[in-house]
């Protein structure tokens, strides 16, 4: 490879040196005497500024503005959570009012219609002779007709029907 050569590789580090030098000259010819002024004009402003003050009462001054800051601040924390707390609290009762009351009626009307299919299902299988229950051999378990009877809205009558046998017409012409 050409880079590792003895002479190339030379040359790269003389070079990397010279502009390595280069910026240690330009930095401590420029810009440390620059950095150097602005220090010593910055402890001169804050010299003259503190002449007139004593640091305790410096300090003394920055606890009362510190102190007043967090007291707003505090204030505004407080006075927000409160109104988001507030609305939120409205609009939980807004909602329990109108839209769940509906969302609650249909669950409650579910929870009748399947107590209802269950009776049915007990009475249809009270009434069903013992020959519509069959046995599988499948794993030897025996399945019923109850986990094969599901029972609709519309087929509670039908079933009443086989509880009760057909209703009798009355007769109205006699």
């Amino acid at each position: 490879m050409p880079q590792l050569d003895q002479f190339t590789y030379l040359t790269q580090f003389v070079w990397l040196c010279v502009f390595y030098m280069a910026f240690y000259v330009l930095l401590y010819n420029d810009g440390l005497p620059k950095i150097s002024r602005i220090l010593k004009l910055r402890k001169q402003l804050i010299s003259h500024q503190n002449v007139g003050t004593e640091p305790s009462d410096y300090s003394v001054e920055q606890d009362v503005v510190f102190k007043e800051c967090f007291d707003t601040s505090i204030s505004y924390l407080y006075s927000g959570v409160s109104g988001a707390s507030k609305w939120c609290n409205e609009m939980v009762k807004g909602l329990n009012a109108n839209q769940l009351k509906r969302l609650n009626k249909s669950y409650v009307c579910s929870l009748g219609e399947i107590s209802v299919s269950q009776v049915i299902k007990k009475n249809a299988l009270s009434i069903m002779s013992p020959s519509t229950y069959h046995i599988t051999s499948l794993a030897s378990r025996r399945t019923t007709a109850l986990n094969k009877i599901y029972v609709l809205r519309g087929q509670r009558n039908t079933l009443m029907n086989i509880k009760n046998g057909p209703r009798k017409k009355k007769n109205t012409n006699a």
